[in-house]
């Protein structure tokens, strides 16, 4: 081997690929281990998917539940974690690992970095539909205190991620915030984060775990992608093969290398081989599966490769981002006046799923026809009382109609506007009506069932009617190299890939295809970076 020893440009205990939440998680614990650790992160910005987000963390029984009097237990946890995955995660154990580790988590971040956290106001997305262990508003879920970035880290303040285009969540409000009334209390205290440059939500998150590490000394490399691995005669990693300032860095691991540098939502090809079919990302563009490439290069057995975060989306013209359209949050849907129809013009699912669940149901199959029925886009139907009550994309309640929105005097014509077949447009929506006039839904329960509450139901019948494309949306995939209950990648044939971890999107999501609330995905990094970074830091030292 020294013979063969890599000529390095720099040797460190641990590197970290990405600056997520779970990478940053993992760079802090490897850190408070004991290792020399570097951060290498492939875009110009540090945060990942995770600033852009909601910033969220689905934490089960931790002690901010316990200090607001909110009653969990593990047994309710792992109750609920087993029926939302319905036997489908990769490993069911990482359950039981998952909600052993949750509250351990959030007590260290808390104890040892600037994160401090608050209850949101999620419940489990579930509980409508009566699964043991589920919890009502509040719950399990807790988000980070907004963070004065202006004043703690002003010479890092252009190098955070903030919000984006997203509409449909505040740039300056919380979680909480945005599901309060609007108050010239909180109006005033948003203008004051905007002018000192004090962030919510997923940058709160990711700029207090960042201010940690620097105060620990910790280095994170911006605009340093990695592009394999380095491995040794006996398939163990060492190292990473990098780029720095245009020219080939070769950093050595003498412990491990952590991966956690995104899913490949934004990589068409690998879409197209492991979801099949199109979905409208939402995430930084520099997540295309590098670290399911690496993964795959030293031998890693594979799990979830199908699965994703999902969100409907929708387009708006006047939103774009280097002259294109930029997808948002659906609005609308699920409003009692309103439905989905797919191209057959026909409803194909309950319009008041969870978010992660609805889009799934484009890519449904149906042997019967020998097609899929549902192919995107979809449309949201909605009549007056929709329109005149709440805000769709940038059309306001109050304001002229946008010349990009359809709309019409009829259903039928409607339909025609919108290349829709006419006769069976009207036949849905009159079916609807029927049944919406008496508050039920037999053709998909939505008067029972749907995100946080029942859905509602009322008829369409106030014109005129509109139409918005909807389509498939993906926060993240969650599918690549599967871990054991230390982050640990694991070999295909058996064991494991010694040096490698991997955690958040990059790696195989615990929780197979489910999302049981709000902050499942940053919950998922957090909590198995956290465990990845201290195994790691644990590791002997080699000599590379």
């Amino acid at each position: 081997m020294a013979a063969d020893r890599p000529a390095w440009d720099r040797v460190v205990d641990v590197v970290i690929v990405g600056s997520g939440g779970a990478a940053l998680t993992a760079a802090t614990m490897a850190s408070d281990g004991g290792a020399e650790v570097v951060v290498l992160e492939k875009a110009d910005m540090i945060g990942g998917t995770t600033a852009v987000s909601g910033g969220a963390a689905w934490l089960p029984g931790n002690h901010l539940m316990e200090k607001a009097g909110i009653a969990d237990s593990r047994e309710d946890a792992l109750a609920y974690l087993q029926r939302v995955t319905d036997g489908r995660a990769p490993d069911p154990h990482l359950l039981e690992v998952y909600v052993d580790t949750a509250p351990e988590v959030l007590r260290y971040l808390e104890d040892h970095t600037p994160v401090k956290m608050h209850i949101s106001p999620l419940p489990d997305y579930y509980w409508p539909w009566g699964i043991p262990g589920s919890r009502p508003v509040p719950a399990r879920a807790v988000e980070a205190d907004p963070y004065p970035v202006g004043t703690e880290l002003p010479e890092w303040a252009g190098k955070l991620v903030k919000r984006g285009t997203l509409m449909s969540l505040g740039a300056a409000t919380t979680l909480t915030e945005d599901l309060m009334p609007q108050t010239p209390g909180l109006a005033e205290e948003l203008r004051r984060r905007e002018a000192e440059d004090v962030r919510p939500k997923g940058a709160a998150l990711i700029a207090r775990l960042f201010k940690g590490l620097l105060e620990r000394g910790v280095e994170v490399r911006l605009e340093t992608p990695a592009r394999s691995l380095v491995l040794d005669e006996a398939g163990e990693v060492i190292g990473v093969r990098a780029e720095s300032e245009g020219r080939p860095w070769l950093v050595g691991a003498r412990k491990a290398v952590v991966l956690a540098c995104g899913g490949f939502e934004w990589n068409p090809d690998l879409v197209k081989a492991h979801i099949g079919y199109d979905v409208k990302p939402l995430s930084p563009p520099n997540n295309v599966g590098d670290g399911l490439a690496m993964a795959t290069q030293a031998g890693a057995q594979l799990a979830n490769l199908g699965s994703y975060w999902g969100t409907p989306v929708m387009f708006d013209p006047e939103i774009t981002r280097d002259g294109a359209l930029v997808p948002q949050f659906e609005w609308g849907r699920g409003a009692p006046s309103s439905i989905v129809v797919n191209r057959k013009a026909r409803r194909f699912a309950n319009e008041a799923l969870p978010y992660n669940d609805f889009p799934k149901a484009f890519g449904q199959y149906d042997p019967q026809a020998v097609e899929f029925p549902n192919a995107g886009p979809g449309y949201l139907i909605f009549d007056d009382t929709v329109r005149s009550s709440q805000r769709i994309l940038s059309m306001f309640p109050g304001q002229p109609d946008p010349d990009w929105v359809v709309k019409a005097p009829t259903i039928g014509e409607l339909a025609d506007r919108v290349g829709l077949d006419r006769s069976t447009l009207e036949a849905t929506v009159a079916r609807y009506n029927e049944h919406a006039g008496r508050g039920e839904d037999p053709d998909f329960l939505r008067h029972e069932r749907g995100l946080m509450a029942p859905g509602q139901v009322a008829p369409l019948d106030r014109p005129p009617y509109y139409a918005v494309e909807i389509h498939p949306g993906a926060l993240g995939t969650n599918g690549g190299p599967q871990i054991d209950a230390d982050g640990q990648v694991r070999r295909q044939g058996g064991g494991v890939v010694g040096g490698l971890y991997a955690a958040g999107n990059t790696a195989a999501n615990a929780f197979g295809w489910a999302y049981p609330s709000g902050g499942g995905t940053i919950g998922n990094g957090i909590v198995f970076g956290f465990r990845a970074g201290r195994h790691a830091a644990g590791r002997p030292a080699r000599d590379i």
